[in-house]
C-alpha cells in the first residue's frame, strides 16, 4: 500500500514538472519560422488587426477610450495539442451580445483547414441581481479582411467571433438591457476542436467592469423647440453611449411619428429616420455612437414624419395604357407634397411598370432616397411567417405598399419591385397578360408617409459623466 501511494506521488510530481516545462515554453517560447503570407493575413501588431475590424464593430475605440472593453489576458495550457489559448478583450455589444477576441499559439506545420477552433456554449453575466442567468449563444466570426485568411499576429493565430443570444433566449435580453451594470461574464461550456480531436476548457470568467457607469460617459441639456403643423414639441437632451446615443423629445404625443436627420459631424452624412422609443427617462430616438469618445456634437433634423396611413386609388383604363406603352406618364395622385405618376417600360428583358415619385414643389424630402415600395401580397406573405406576439412590432415597420386588382377585382401578381434612387423610380415586374387583358384595372398605393419638413440644428457640447471610482 506504502509502495502505491508513493507511485502515485511521483507521477503527481512527474506531471506537475512536465505541466510546468510545457507552460514554460509556452510563456517563454518564441517561434522563428517564417508565416505564409498565402494562407495567412499576418499582422504587425494588434493595433492593425483591430482597425481592420472597425466597420464590423465601429465603437471599437470608442470601448477602448472610455474603458468599456477588457483586457483579460488569460492564458489556458492545452497540453494534449502542446498549445496555448489566450483571451483577451471582452465587452458587451448591445442586448446581451458580446464581443470577445483570443488567439491560440501557432506551430509552423498549420494551414487554415487545421488550425485550432473555440467553441463557446452560454454565457452567464455575474454582479448585479437577476443577471447572474446563464443562457445559450450563437458564434459568429467577425472577418477582418475579405480575403477569408485566418489573421496571424507574433506567431499566434488571432479570432474576434460576437456571441448571440439564442433566439429562445428573446425575454431575458430584453431584461439584460435594462440592467445598470454587470462586473463580469463567464464563457462556459468551452471546448477547443484541434483537428479531430474535442479539448474541453474549464469556465473562464472575464471582467466587464467600466470607466463609466452603465457605458454612458457624456450628457448635454438642450432646449431646442421644433414647430409643426400636428403641434410643437422639444428636444431637451442627447445622452451619449457604448451602445447608442439617445436624443431625448418632449411634447411629441404620436407613437407613429418618426425623425429624419444627419450626423453633420460625420464627412459623408447622409439622412436616416429613427422611431420614437420610450424608457424610464423619457421618450427619445435612438442614434449611432460616436466611433471615439468626442465632445461636440452637431446634428441637422430635416423631416418629422407623422403617419404612414397615406392612400392613392387609381383606375388604369385601356387608353391610359395605350399612352403608357408610348412612354406617357400616367398621374396617379398627390399626397404630402409628393406626386406619384406610373408608365409603361420594354427594354428587352419583359414588360415592366415604372413607378415615379417627384415632389410637388421645391426639393423633395431627404428622406426619398430611401424610400422604398414593396407589393402587397409580398409583405402579407412575409407576415404569415412573423409569430403572433411580435406582428403588432412587425406592422410598425411596414413599407408603402403596391396592389394591382383587374376588372373582377382578382389581384394581379407583382413579381417584385425594385428602385432607383435619381430621380426616385421603382420597377415593377408583374404578370403582363393578366394586367393588359383585365383592364380597366386599380392600382393602389398604401401606407404613403406623412412628411413635414423642419430645419433644426442641434448642436453642442457633452458634458462627460463622473468616472467610476
Amino acid at each position: 500500500m506504502k509502495k502505491l501511494n508513493l507511485y502515485k506521488i511521483i507521477a503527481i510530481f512527474v506531471s506537475f514538472a512536465l505541466f510546468l516545462i510545457i507552460f514554460n515554453h509556452f510563456q517563454h517560447g518564441e517561434p522563428n519560422f517564417e508565416v505564409n503570407d498565402s494562407m495567412f493575413d499576418v499582422y504587425e501588431s494588434v493595433h492593425e488587426w483591430e482597425k481592420s475590424m472597425n466597420n464590423s464593430i465601429p465603437q471599437l475605440q470608442l470601448a477602448k477610450e472610455i474603458g468599456a472593453i477588457k483586457n483579460n489576458q488569460h492564458r489556458i495550457p492545452l497540453l494534449a495539442a502542446e498549445r496555448d489559448l489566450m483571451i483577451h478583450d471582452v465587452m458587451v455589444v448591445h442586448y446581451g451580445a458580446v464581443y470577445v477576441t483570443y488567439s491560440f499559439s501557432m506551430k509552423e506545420k498549420d494551414e487554415p483547414y487545421n488550425i485550432p477552433t473555440l467553441q463557446i456554449g452560454s454565457l452567464r453575466f455575474k454582479g448585479n441581481g437577476n443577471a447572474d442567468q446563464s443562457y445559450l449563444v450563437n458564434q459568429q466570426q467577425i472577418s477582418s479582411q475579405t480575403s477569408g485568411k485566418p489573421s496571424v499576429i507574433n506567431h499566434r493565430i488571432y479570432r474576434a467571433d460576437i456571441l448571440y443570444p439564442n433566439l429562445e433566449e428573446t425575454d431575458f435580453i430584453e431584461e439584460f438591457d435594462q440592467l445598470p451594470d454587470v462586473d463580469s461574464v463567464m464563457l462556459e461550456n468551452l471546448v477547443v476542436q484541434v483537428s479531430d480531436e474535442k479539448v474541453k476548457v474549464d469556465n473562464q470568467e472575464l471582467d466587464l467592469s467600466s470607466d463609466y457607469p452603465n457605458h454612458l460617459y457624456g450628457e448635454a441639456d438642450l432646449n431646442q423647440r421644433v414647430h409643426t403643423e400636428e403641434g410643437n414639441f422639444i428636444f431637451t437632451r442627447l445622452e451619449a453611449g457604448l451602445n447608442s446615443n439617445k436624443l431625448y423629445i418632449e411634447g411629441m404625443d404620436n407613437p407613429l411619428a418618426r425623425i429624419v436627420m444627419k450626423n453633420t459631424n460625420q464627412k459623408d452624412f447622409y439622412s436616416f429616420e429613427r422611431p420614437l422609443l420610450k424608457d424610464d427617462r423619457g421618450t427619445f430616438v435612438a442614434l449611432e455612437p460616436f466611433r471615439s469618445l468626442q465632445e461636440k456634437f452637431s446634428y441637422k433634423v430635416n423631416e418629422v414624419i407623422f403617419n404612414q396611413d397615406g392612400v392613392i386609388r387609381k383606375e388604369l383604363t385601356k387608353t391610359d395604357w395605350n399612352e403608357m406603352e408610348k412612354d406617357e406618364k400616367i398621374p396617379l395622385g398627390e399626397y404630402s407634397g409628393l406626386t406619384y405618376s406610373i408608365q409603361a417600360e420594354n427594354k428587352g428583358d419583359g414588360n415592366q411598370l415604372v413607378l415615379s415619385i417627384d415632389a410637388k414643389t421645391g426639393e423633395p424630402p431627404q428622406l426619398l432616397s430611401q424610400f422604398y415600395m414593396e407589393s402587397k401580397q409580398a409583405y402579407e406573405d412575409r407576415l404569415r411567417s412573423v409569430p403572433e406576439e411580435e406582428r403588432a412590432i412587425y406592422e410598425e415597420q411596414k413599407p408603402p405598399l403596391l396592389s394591382i386588382q383587374d376588372k373582377n377585382k382578382n389581384d394581379v401578381l407583382i413579381y417584385q419591385t425594385s428602385s432607383r434612387e435619381v430621380p426616385k423610380e421603382f420597377r415593377i415586374d408583374f404578370d403582363y397578360e393578366h394586367f393588359s387583358s383585365g383592364l380597366p384595372a386599380v392600382i393602389t398605393l398604401s401606407n404613403l408617409p406623412d412628411f413635414e419638413s423642419v430645419d433644426v440644428n442641434l448642436k453642442g457640447t457633452l458634458e462627460l459623466n463622473e468616472k467610476n471610482k
